[in-house]
């Protein structure tokens, strides 16, 4: 048998052997390879930026690649004119931007994906010739790098229109410029991207064609890797690294255009958010609470009487709603009202007064100050309301189904009513007090200026703005108002509610008027009160 040193000799020999034959080098298969790239100045390609770091597209595009592939770099400083032999002599490794020239490719080993294309622009100083007079070249001066094809290419075109170009050489590209702009050439061709002679007269763009990524015999497993994980990772225009590099350097109109629309994305979305998105989700937010509040009792019914001082007796209530905060503190409409309107939630709360009012007047009626008296409970109602037929035939379903007392219930009209209004809510009116409600028109005087309405619309009682009881005896012009308004009343058959009465003097100024059915609501009688305390109401004696 084998000894452990015998074996591990044969193994190394093995090993030694594997690796002498393999046609794979063994740099290419190191996880950790550095390669040499050949490095030549051709902004945009490669340059040094103005901290003295090299940058370009060829640099941006490597360092993708060898992340990828888990390879590392480091350039050689090479010539265009010396690149292919520094390359063929296995002094560097790669060389990014090489045309595939069939006399030249003997040795080297192409990338299969072209990797952009050596687009061009010929500038001239003469700021008079037209975009695209190629005659004027006829017999110029051209700067043109040693052993780039760029040139030559340009030049052997032209021949074919019998335009002669003198091509003068330079080391390169930089030395290209410096010659042009000291006026030692008449044109220069020079890569598209490049900003250097933006000042200029660009008279001309063409493409030498596709370029390559370039290898040698050592290096083509390099290659073939790159290839692998160009077709692998950055065949879809999508999430392409390498295509965002190139619209880096070549199409930046594209980056501008994308950071547009992405700007105006956002801000679409923004808008929708703002608009749509954040008004529905507070609106569903503000739902859920006052459902809430609703579940747990938190909305009450506030009551407050309505009297006729003629007789001193209670001729009805009007319900108000109320809000018990977290604090057990009670809050008036202001406070949340608008809230319930913003989130459509007027109707559902509505209907749930209705249905609160419906049970509450069975309590009340048993009270001492209502006992054997007859009376009755409003509450408010919005135009939407009334213009709505499915909240309409709620209420009608509400009636029925509680057999309500003809009059019990008193439906006051809150907004401001217009003529174009009336048509719209007529027929629900009808429909209403055909079910037993009375119908209350709030605020007249102020709101509505338009006595057509009493008229037109089959109102049952008129409710006199708090304006024109707070002036009552101090303004000439209220008195004749509400004076007017009593003889309008009295003549139609109407109730009249004089509200915002709080004075004693307001009381028997009132009292004067000649209406029968003239009714006063205000603080003189009593504060809205909870339905607990309606039970040891007591009218004030007068």
């Amino acid at each position: 048998m084998m000894t452990r040193k015998k074996k591990t000799i044969v193994h190394l020999i093995l090993i030694c052997v594997v690796i002498a034959f393999s046609k794979t080098k063994v740099f290419s298969q190191s996880k950790n390879t550095t390669i040499k790239v050949g490095l030549y100045s051709y902004e945009p390609y490669y340059y040094r930026d103005k901290n003295n770091n090299i940058t370009g597209y060829y640099h941006d595009f490597l360092e993708i690649l060898c992340k990828d592939a888990n390879i590392n770099y480091e350039y050689v400083n090479v010539n265009v004119e010396n690149a292919l032999e520094k390359l063929k002599n296995k002094e560097i490794d790669i060389i990014l931007g090489a045309n595939n020239i069939p006399e030249r490719s003997k040795g080297i080993y192409y990338s299969e994906n072209h990797i952009g294309s050596d687009n061009q622009c010929v500038y001239i100083r003469d700021k008079s010739i037209n975009y695209g007079d190629l005659n004027y070249l006829k017999g110029k001066k051209l700067a043109s790098v040693k052993g780039g094809i760029n040139s030559s290419w340009l030049s052997e075109s032209l021949k074919s229109k019998n335009i002669n170009l003198k091509l003068i050489g330079a080391k390169n590209l930089d030395d290209c410029i410096k010659m042009f702009k000291n006026g030692e050439v008449d044109a220069i061709s020079i890569p598209a991207g490049n900003n250097s002679l933006k000042n200029y007269n660009n008279i001309f763009k063409y493409s030498s064609g596709i370029v390559y990524i370039i290898g040698n015999e050592d290096s083509k497993d390099i290659i073939n890797k790159f290839d692998t994980i160009i077709n692998k990772k950055y065949k879809s225009q999508y999430h392409n690294k390498l295509l965002n590099v190139y619209n880096k350097y070549f199409r930046k109109e594209i980056i501008v255009n994308n950071l547009i629309i992405l700007f105006l994305i956002f801000l679409l979305i923004m808008i929708i958010t703002y608009k749509i998105i954040y008004p529905y989700s507070k609106k569903i937010i503000i739902k859920k609470r006052i459902r809430k509040n609703k579940e747990n009792n938190k909305f009450l019914l506030y009551y407050q009487p309505i009297v006729n001082p003629k007789n001193n007796k209670i001729a009805g209530f009007e319900s108000l709603l109320r809000l018990k905060d977290k604090h057990n503190k009670i809050l008036p409409p202001s406070s949340f009202i608008k809230k319930i309107e913003e989130s459509d939630m007027l109707s559902e709360m509505t209907l749930w007064i209705l249905e609160r009012v419906i049970n509450d007047y069975k309590i009340i009626s048993n009270y001492d100050c209502c006992k054997d008296e007859e009376f009755y409970v409003s509450i408010n109602l919005s135009l939407k309301e009334l213009e709505n037929e499915y909240f309409v035939d709620k209420v009608v379903q509400m009636a029925k189904d509680n057999n309500i007392k003809n009059g019990s219930i008193y439906l006051e009209i809150l907004e401001n009513i217009c003529i174009e209004d009336l048509n719209k809510i007529k027929s629900s009116i009808e429909i209403l007090k055909g079910e037993g409600f009375k119908i209350v028109i709030d605020d007249f005087g102020i709101e509505y200026s338009n006595l057509n309405i009493l008229e037109i619309v089959a109102f049952d009682t008129i409710k006199v703005d708090k304006y024109f009881t707070d002036n009552i005896l101090k303004s000439r012009i209220s008195n004749e108002v509400i004076n007017f308004l009593t003889n309008v009343a009295a003549i139609t058959n109407k109730d009249l509610i004089i509200e915002g009465v709080e004075e004693k003097y307001q009381v028997d100024a009132i009292k004067k008027l000649p209406h029968n059915n003239l009714l006063i609501q205000g603080y003189f009688y009593s504060k809205p009160l909870p339905i607990e305390e309606l039970k040891n109401f007591i009218i004030k004696v007068v």
